[in-house]
């Protein structure tokens, strides 16, 4: 078994892209062609945002070379901090490019606390910490799931989403990241679209969009007085990013399905008493979730059971992890002074409670999660 996959449709692309030669850049910084500052009509990229858009229900899509790119766009996109005091709340249990998309933007990080169950900040853990100097709200949606935005946005205050991890997932209201002012889609690594290292800003404002779209792509070349960066994304990139859109949906259900199994068959085998399951409040499952990673916690609180878990999990060919990745931003020294109070459902959720299970992914059998459900019990033991 292997992830991320790539189908031979998009191979084959690929290599027709590459046999045809010439540049694989589908964009212009020239002020010769002021009128469109997008990639080509027709390219890869072109392609990809039009996808996006028409997938997504979105208005503008906005391609570019990362995540933390888009992030950095869509912060920069709502313009420049009159003092340089301005906030923005975030969480600090993500990776540390949502803080520094921030501060790059000329904002200042300020980190609230997560809910226990959804790994998301929320309207009462914000409201701890917003002050008269907060500009906007940072959620991050995590591990696939979505952060309550709607909730957010009755403080009155620009949403932009962190949906790096939560790409395709949706609930009622719909898609993850079109529901506050904007959002940035990653495709990096073993994502749900996996593309090496791509992403997207989505916004249903034309205004953000043409500043994020000028910034993205040297925008002082075309008369602008601010200048860009460039966050361009490249046309093999942009190949392979469209065509796994192309497959988002069949590999977002698929993931569901493998959770689903997982936490049924540890709902029948009473694994329920040792652990709560990626839900809130305590449903069989969650609607709103695609599973870039199956997180669970584990009870009660105790490092040394959690290390322990891991360990046998490991000893059975499965991948488990505690925690997110790396340590909780206000952890780092970069970003330690952004923290106001303690953060205790964060520091437990990392050191104690929190396990990942990282290979649901879409080339897994069903029988697999039974496995794992399976081992689960074995290993709680």
């Amino acid at each position: 078994m292997t992830w991320p996959s790539y189908s031979p449709t998009c191979r084959a692309a690929v290599d027709t892209l590459l046999r045809a030669g010439g540049s694989l850049s589908a964009y212009r910084a020239n002020p010769l062609f002021p009128s469109w500052t997008g990639p080509t009509e027709g390219s890869y990229a072109w392609k990809l945002e039009r996808e996006i858009e028409k997938r997504f229900k979105v208005k503008h899509a906005i391609a570019v070379n990362s995540g933390t790119a888009a992030l950095h766009c869509g912060l920069t996109a709502l313009g420049k901090p009159a003092s340089g005091k301005e906030e923005i709340i975030t969480s600090p249990y993500t990776f540390s490019a949502t803080a520094s998309a921030i501060i790059l933007a000329g904002y200042t990080p300020v980190f609230a606390d997560v809910d226990p169950h959804t790994f998301c900040i929320t309207k009462e853990t914000v409201k701890r910490v917003i002050t008269r100097r907060t500009k906007a709200i940072l959620p991050v949606s995590l591990f696939g799931g979505m952060a309550d935005v709607h909730g957010l946005q009755s403080f009155g205050l620009p949403v932009v989403e962190d949906a790096c991890q939560a790409v395709g997932a949706r609930d009622s209201r719909g898609f993850s990241g079109t529901a506050g002012l904007c959002a940035a889609y990653s495709f990096n690594g073993g994502k749900n679209i996996p593309a090496g290292e791509a992403g997207a800003l989505v916004t249903n404002d034309a205004i953000l969009a043409e500043r994020a779209r000028l910034f993205m792509n040297h925008g002082e070349n075309f008369n602008r007085k601010e200048i860009g960066v460039n966050y361009r994304i490249q046309e093999v990139v942009a190949c392979i990013a469209y065509h796994g859109l192309l497959e988002l949906e069949e590999r977002n259900q698929r993931r569901i399905a493998l959770a689903n199994k997982v936490t049924f068959e540890c709902h029948s085998r009473g694994v329920g008493a040792h652990i709560n399951f990626p839900s809130h409040p305590y449903e069989a499952w969650r609607d709103d979730h695609v599973y870039y990673v199956y997180p669970f916690t584990i009870l009660p609180a105790n490092a040394e059971r959690r290390d322990l878990f891991i360990k046998r999990m490991k000893r059975k060919g499965i991948y488990a992890s505690g925690g997110y990745l790396t340590p909780p931003l206000h952890m780092f020294k970069a970003f330690k002074q952004y923290a106001r109070g303690r953060l205790p459902v964060v520091e437990e959720l990392s050191f104690k409670t929190l396990c990942l299970i990282n290979d649901l992914t879409p080339d897994r059998p069903l029988s697999w999660a039974e496995y794992v459900a399976k081992s689960m019990k074995e290993c709680l033991r």
